[in-house]
């Protein structure tokens, strides 16, 4: 176990994603039998996997900082029930068997309520039969491919409750406009993991209804250096669009080569992976007039957002960076607070039973609902085109299209409602 950071060591504009490690799950250990009865002085002990150390760094110290700040908020209004919420926080190293480990020793020896966290879908789907067979909730974070049943227990789980967006929140209500604008001729690349190759999938499905094509598709394994062939690929494939699902240095190397080759001006990019952390460390030349589409940006010019930034930069300082993952470590915090405090009582039943149809209507994104048949959040979802002359995150995005609430496909689980 490791203490919580300081509030000034979270993510700033001069450090960025570096790369990206997978790995295997464990197996999962049962939970102890006996727990110890809970007074009302105790605190509610809750589990925090962040990837602290590893590939992914940059985007842990925003995913941890979006939950202690919701925390320090909810034990400064009372906790919950009276109670406090104590965070035991766990480094995931980047890698799904050290999250399997972390997950066990949170549950057995420091005994938490629940778990919050795991970065990438390999993390969470080594989590998945950890919080399975201990009975425990675990609130995931991040934008992911959807719930499909081949991925369960990592998905289609009773006990996982996604609070970022899939593709069809993330990528489907913007495609009638990138079509519409340069033409429905796509090449897709995206690092090789279930992520991008599912993403694609779905991303398909729709393109085929609005009479695009896909002219081209590849995965790249990580840490790849050189793109020379690509590119070429690229370019001799007649695509309109880049659709672009690389992550890691893998984004860095690929974007600064396609640069440097002279290309930005003869495609269109859109990336569903760079927000204002990523685009940062990009910079200008790279990055301009690329789209990319989230449910959350800094640069929102929204009460909620603004009341947000507000309270995180009091916190951490004007130049600590917030992306889709912090804020919804931020209202993941905030709902299963209100749904422990709702039933009385702090349990796994309780919590899954209430998360289940919770609205949280100060979301900084703008208000999400919990879907009751698949534990998806309901939430909003914009296209930002990058402007090419930014000087910081105040200035980096346009926005070009939102929506208030995307309510996505239903899970393609074997059982629902879950």
């Amino acid at each position: 176990m490791s203490d919580a950071k300081s509030g000034k060591d979270v993510l700033t504009r001069r450090k960025f994603l570096g790369g990206l490690a997978l790995g295997a799950a464990a197996t999962a250990l049962p939970a102890p039998a006996i727990i110890k009865s809970a007074s009302a002085a105790d605190p509610i002990k809750v589990g925090v996997i962040s990837p602290l150390t590893g590939a992914w760094t940059v985007y842990g110290r925003a995913h941890i900082a979006g939950y202690e700040l919701a925390v320090k908020e909810i034990n400064e209004a009372g906790g919950v029930l009276g109670r406090p919420i104590e965070i035991i926080q766990a480094d995931s190293q980047t890698e799904p068997r050290i999250v399997a480990e972390q997950a066990n020793r949170l549950i057995r020896r420091d005994r938490v309520d629940f778990l919050a966290g795991t970065f990438s879908s390999a993390e969470r789907n080594a989590a998945g039969p950890i919080v399975e067979s201990a009975n425990k909730v675990l609130l995931y974070p991040t934008f992911y491919e959807g719930q499909e049943q081949e991925y369960y227990p990592g998905v289609c789980n009773p006990n996982i409750f996604m609070f970022g967006p899939e593709p069809t929140q993330q990528v489907w209500p913007h495609m009638e406009y990138i079509i519409n604008t340069y033409g429905g001729k796509f090449f897709m690349i995206g690092s090789d993991y279930a992520w991008p190759r599912v993403t694609n999938m779905v991303t398909k499905q729709k393109l085929a209804e609005l009479g695009g094509e896909v002219v081209g598709e590849e995965y790249i394994p990580f840490n790849t250096p050189q793109y020379e062939s690509v590119l070429r690929d690229i370019r001799n494939s007649g695509a309109d669009v880049i659709f672009h699902s690389l992550t890691g240095s893998d984004t860095v190397n690929f974007r600064q080569q396609l640069a440097a080759a002279g290309m930005k001006d003869d495609f269109v990019l859109w990336t569903v992976d760079d927000e204002e952390v990523v685009t940062s460390g990009l910079g200008r030349d790279v990055s301009a007039n690329d789209y990319v589409s989230f449910d959350y940006f800094m640069s929102l010019q929204t009460p909620n957002n603004e009341a947000f930034l507000k309270k995180f930069k009091a916190q951490f300082g004007d130049d600590a960076l917030m992306n889709t993952v912090g804020v919804a470590m931020y209202n993941a915090a905030h709902m299963s607070a209100r749904a422990l405090e709702a039933a009385g009582e702090v349990s796994s039943e309780a919590l899954r039973a209430n998360l289940k149809g919770m609205s949280f209507s100060d979301a900084p994104q703008g208000a999400v609902k919990m879907r009751e048949i698949d534990n998806q959040l309901v939430l909003p979802s914009y296209l930002m085109r990058v402007n090419p002359n930014w000087t910081s995150v105040n200035d980096m995005f346009t926005q070009v299209q939102g929506f208030e609430s995307i309510e996505p496909l239903t899970a393609r689980c074997a059982n629902l409602p879950l």
